[in-house]
């Protein structure tokens, strides 16, 4: 795997976090039903990152590979 393959996997496992930590807040604000419009303005976020995700790992988003010098 190449330098920028690499670099673009571990930015989209951050995305990937920080997504998780986004469901994890909503999840918390639900379950003591608060902030309700916290939670909506939350779902967006969440789904926002979602889309991106999927799209940065569509396979044609994928870096390619970089020729051998």
């Amino acid at each position: 795997m190449n330098l920028s393959m690499y670099n673009y996997i571990a930015e989209q496992q951050t995305l990937a976090m920080r997504l998780h930590y986004v469901l994890d807040a909503v999840e918390r604000l639900n379950s003591e039903n608060i902030a309700e419009e916290a939670q909506r303005t939350l779902i967006v976020i969440a789904a926002e990152m979602a889309a991106s995700l999927n799209d940065n790992l569509d396979s044609a988003r994928l870096p390619k590979e970089e020729a051998a010098a």
